[in-house]
């Protein structure tokens, strides 16, 4: 009989092995650390680790499964969006060197001025909240999404700005009108008040629910889709290359955030901790610290709704939120002579925008009912 021990793999091996099958897996799986840490997590009052289960009531039985559907990493990322900064900015070269500017009419400038420049305030709000999904997500190719997102709403942001600075060499002032509509015109307050309370949303899955699934979805088609059909009659390319352009990247955070919640609707993970004990660190007596220096996560009590119970609470939550604060902008498209028909339009991005994309992904979703006064 062999008296030679047999080899054992440790705990401390486990978590990397991963075969990766393509050149995104390869750069992005398990970059994230749940052991192992250099420094201790000081700026939250719970005392959690950094990369904590505890930051979304949703359960994963590996955080380290979801898959971009566009593979974005950072190289292939950065290729895509600068093909796009290019449309846009020739965009702007086309309108200025044509005299699409300058020839748009006072009535439609003044309209621009009123409904599209406060979107780069919102623009940018949302991006701020989405750096707070990327600190506190799980999983490195969720973090890298909304890493990517972040980037596309400051892109957007500022291409709003240069397309108003812009607008304002043939025009009047933009920028300072656009911030004071913002602040003070009643149409905008819910949509204002909206991304408020997205900002002071802590669940970083939450924030997913109220800006993809919701609020851009509305938004985003009425501004820089069907917005486009009103920029044409007024011969203005200046405006509508740059929306076909944001639609792309809208497409995009659609797309990869549904299959985000698809994915963790069907998991059937039964604890926050499901992802960390299938790794072995459950009894580990390293330095990943039940109840030493961390707070005991044994003790933290369990969500009692299932995945699929609390997206669909989120939903339910946030999608009456954005639809009455986008369709509060009414009485501004009324002032201006906007022939989009805002309670009807919303009805049918939502038939045929919003009501497919929930289908597809198997994802509660209610209508909406308009109450008008």
């Amino acid at each position: 009989m062999s008296t030679n021990s047999e080899f054992k793999k440790t705990l401390r091996d486990q978590p990397w092995d991963y075969k990766t099958k393509n050149e995104y897996e390869d750069v992005t799986v398990r970059q994230q650390p749940y052991v192992h840490f250099h420094y201790r997590h000081k700026f939250d009052e719970r005392d959690y680790e950094i990369f904590d289960p505890r930051y979304t009531r949703l359960k994963c039985s590996d955080w380290e499964a979801f898959r971009d559907p566009k593979k974005f990493w950072y190289t292939t990322y950065v290729n895509n969006r600068k093909k796009m900064a290019e449309e846009v900015e020739n965009g702007f070269t086309y309108a200025q060197e044509l005299g699409v500017i300058q020839n748009l009419s006072p009535q439609w400038a003044d309209a621009l001025r009123d409904l599209y420049t406060p979107i780069r305030h919102l623009e940018y709000g949302e991006n701020v909240q989405m750096q707070h999904v990327l600190r506190y997500a799980l999983g490195t190719a969720i973090e890298q999404c909304a890493t990517f997102q972040a980037y596309d709403k400051t892109g957007r942001a500022q291409w709003i700005t240069q397309w108003a600075l812009n607008m304002q060499e043939h025009h009047d002032d933009f920028l300072a009108h656009g911030k004071d509509v913002l602040l003070n015109e009643p149409a905008f307050q819910p949509l204002r008040h909206y991304v408020e309370e997205v900002l002071v949303t802590g669940d970083w899955a939450e924030v997913l629910v109220a800006e993809n699934l919701t609020l851009d979805l509305l938004l985003g088609n009425l501004m820089y889709r069907e917005f486009n059909q009103e920029a044409l009659k007024h011969g203005d390319t200046h405006l509508s290359i740059m929306n076909l352009v944001i639609a792309k990247q809208l497409d995009w955070h659609r797309d990869w955030a549904f299959s985000l919640f698809k994915m963790l609707a069907e998991d059937k993970a039964e604890s926050r901790w499901d992802y960390l004990k299938s790794l072995g660190y459950e009894d580990w007596e390293g330095d990943y610290r039940w109840g030493r220096i961390l707070s005991d996560p044994r003790e933290t009590p369990e969500e009692t709704l299932s995945n699929i119970e609390i997206i669909q609470e989120w939903i339910d939550k946030w999608y009456p939120k954005a639809f009455e604060a986008v369709l509060a902008l009414a009485p501004l498209f009324e002032k201006h002579g906007i022939s989009i028909n805002l309670p009807e339009t919303l009805k049918k991005i939502e038939e045929e925008a919003i009501i497919p994309i929930y289908k597809k992904y198997k994802l509660p979703f209610k209508q909406y009912e308009i109450a008008l006064n």
